[in-house]
């Protein structure tokens, strides 16, 4: 009898347009020159336990080879990309991919299957590059809802500010995790403890507590600034700003200085996509050239991933219309009827029975007309 292993879970996706999310996706992704990239489904898991920090606490599926090597499951697709890059900055490449990545959930009572897409841009990185990966996510976001935000962060603007705090290497630690959790009170409770309650400190929890329109809250952000890091990165996310006021979806950025990931891999702009339907980021993505110099390769690198299994709402809509029919209707013309509607670019079911979420119209009396639930 067939089974399946607990937390694995299959679905087809479709747009509402009747083309799979993923055709359209690698549409765009090709347009902008991206070529599609394909891996295999293990590494080594030394891959994995060199760069454990990178994976954000993804709990890694191994297993023994046949040569004795310990082997994994990728939980991850950047690693495997900046592993076996050849670009460079004279030379470089631009792939997307369409892959699952694997991982125990939590407790390791399971497994995670996580459908996923995205882009790497690997080489050079300028304002150009991260403009076009900005509006590359903000029309993948608007594919996935109608509602969708873009949330923008720098790494360099955190660590900048943090930097200028005289504080041991174990209380900064602890300060950007009052950023990224965004707790005002907690940092407040820090600087009383270190005897650091000053400007800077002030400055620095005002940092904390922004964030809305990029627009909007980069005036106000640029009278905090401290120290040579945190301007350089005030320039580069004002040059974005400018860039995607010009951009369709462009008013659904955000400045949240929240959004950083580890330090010791990212620099840079730091992105998080987000849709209404879907309580955490859809989209995660930014920076990592201090990965692949970890790797010892002298590039830069900017990419982001999307979770394809994120917008149940729209994954599992199995088409535009469901046309109804009973015994009594004649089989050729419902069918032409549904053909009439497919040349049209609508995907149609023809059923006895009402679909779930989908528009819904009865044949009757040869006509046409629309259910209302």
């Amino acid at each position: 009898m067939p089974s399946s292993l607990k937390g694995i879970e299959r679905f087809y996706e479709r747009g509402g347009d009747g083309q799979t999310l993923p055709l359209k996706l690698s549409a765009l992704f090709s347009s902008y020159g991206y070529k599609k990239y394909r891996m295999s489904r293990f590494e080594e898991y030394s891959l994995y336990a060199d760069n454990f920090d990178f994976l954000a606490g993804s709990n890694v599926i191994t297993f023994g080879g046949a040569d004795g090597k310990l082997l994994a499951l990728r939980p991850d697709v950047t690693l495997s990309i900046a592993k076996n890059t050849k670009a460079t900055k004279e030379c470089g490449e631009k792939v997307y991919y369409h892959e699952s990545v694997y991982r125990l959930s939590r407790g390791n009572l399971g497994y995670e299957e996580i459908d996923q897409m995205g882009v790497e841009n690997i080489g050079e990185v300028d304002l150009l590059t991260i403009s076009e990966q900005v509006e590359l996510i903000l029309k993948s976001l608007s594919f996935l809802s109608d509602e969708y935000s873009l949330d923008i962060s720098h790494s360099g603007l955190v660590h900048g500010m943090v930097s200028q705090l005289e504080l041991s290497a174990e209380a900064k630690a602890k300060v950007y995790e009052c950023i990224k959790s965004k707790s005002v009170h907690a940092f407040a409770e820090l600087m009383r403890s270190e005897g650091a309650d000053g400007e800077i400190a002030a400055k620095v929890r005002r940092m904390i507590e922004l964030s809305g329109p990029i627009d909007e809250v980069l005036p106000e952000l640029g009278a905090l600034i401290e120290g040579e890091e945190a301007a350089e990165a005030y320039v580069q996310l004002m040059a974005l700003s400018h860039e995607a006021a010009r951009m369709e979806g462009g008013d659904r950025l955000r400045l949240d200085l929240s959004v950083f990931n580890h330090l010791d891999y990212y620099n840079g702009v730091m992105f998080n996509g987000y849709i209404r339907e879907y309580p955490k980021a859809v989209i995660v993505g930014g920076e990592y050239d201090k990965l692949l110099e970890k790797m010892g390769k002298g590039v830069q690198a900017l990419g982001f991933a999307i979770n394809l299994g994120a917008a149940p709402a729209i994954h599992r809509k199995p088409a535009d219309i469901a046309l109804l029919y009973d015994e009594s209707d004649n089989v050729y013309d419902v069918l032409e009827q549904a053909n009439k509607l497919r040349e049209k670019g609508k995907s149609v079911i023809v059923s006895k029975t009402r679909v779930p979420a989908v528009k819904t119209y009865a044949y009757t009396d040869g006509d046409l007309q629309e259910v209302k639930e």
